[in-house]
């Protein structure tokens, strides 16, 4: 943040940078899924856990599951 004589002005935000996930969860009933794709996260604004437990309520809605185990997250810079 910046501050000038009587005015604050917020600091721009850095870019998002575009991660790569994969997110295996296994259902009671002992069904697995695994979903991989990339996330926008912006550094500084976004944490690893918040964008774990986005990704995990995604997940979840989208196959329509309730209630689940992850077996196995992934998170990192899509970049070689």
């Amino acid at each position: 943040m910046t501050t000038t004589a009587n005015t604050t002005v917020p600091a721009a935000l850095p870019a998002p940078v575009p991660h790569h996930f994969i997110l295996t969860v296994q259902t009671d009933d002992g069904r697995m899924v695994t979903q991989d794709g990339t996330v926008p996260v912006v550094p500084g604004i976004h944490t690893r856990m918040a964008t774990y437990t986005t990704l995990r309520e995604q997940v979840g809605e989208h196959w329509g599951l309730s209630r689940f185990t992850v077996l196995f997250f992934s998170l990192e810079p899509n970049q070689l």
